[in-house]
């Protein structure tokens, strides 16, 4: 039952930032309890329509089995930081989590297609290394004060709750859709990164001596 409950969650959100990003095409300010409350109801209400006799909500897993939990945290902070105007993610984390999303998915899914003899979808069925590399990880992140870090504990949490259709630990870390926009945010950093560096090595050689 809870796993089902949970199904609805992701595709809510979803709906959620879209309102959102709607909402600010006609003001400035997207926040306001009043606003968040009215698109929560409008959300509610999208994803429990009834469609070929499915809520719309349940259509999306003909496109995704799972939707992790780490993409549902980034969703969810964003429509937090709409609603309340409070970052639940800062830079660093957001940077943490693009480099986690696109390694992950590096090491699952080519593989996982046959690309080699391993699968690594395999260990994730168990306690294997992949748990222990995982908790490695949560550590050093909570050490160095990184609040991903608190977004693989979310992991380990729905792991152990079974919120996902899914018994495997992989689909609780990463699924494509967030392995795609964590290369694509990478990407898009690094081309900025090169253009900063561009423009301002051209300013230095402009610079009388």
């Amino acid at each position: 039952m809870i796993t089902f409950a949970f199904s609805f969650f992701f595709p809510f959100l979803l709906v959620m930032v879209a309102g959102q990003s709607i909402v600010g095409l006609f003001r400035k300010n997207v926040g306001g309890w009043r606003t968040t409350l009215g698109l929560g109801f409008l959300s509610a209400l999208i994803v429990v329509i009834p469609l070929g006799g499915l809520p719309l909500a349940r259509w999306l897993i003909s496109i995704n089995a799972n939707f992790s939990i780490s993409l549902t945290a980034l969703v969810f902070g964003k429509a937090w930081e709409n609603a309340a105007g409070i970052r639940l993610l800062d830079r660093k984390a957001f940077l943490s989590s693009s480099i986690f999303g696109l390694a992950a998915g590096l090491a699952l899914y080519p593989m996982a297609l046959g690309l080699g003899r391993l699968d690594p979808y395999e260990f994730g069925w168990s306690f294997s290394w992949l748990f222990v590399l995982l908790m490695v990880i949560t550590v050093i992140l909570l050490f160095t004060k990184n609040r991903f870090g608190i977004v693989l504990i979310a992991c380990i949490l729905g792991y152990d709750l079974q919120l996902l259709e899914s018994p495997n630990l992989w689909d609780y870390l990463v699924d494509p859709f967030f392995a795609l926009i964590s290369g694509v945010i990478l990407g898009c950093w690094l081309i900025r990164g090169a253009r900063s560096m561009r423009s301002h090595g051209r300013s230095e050689c402009r610079t009388p001596s």
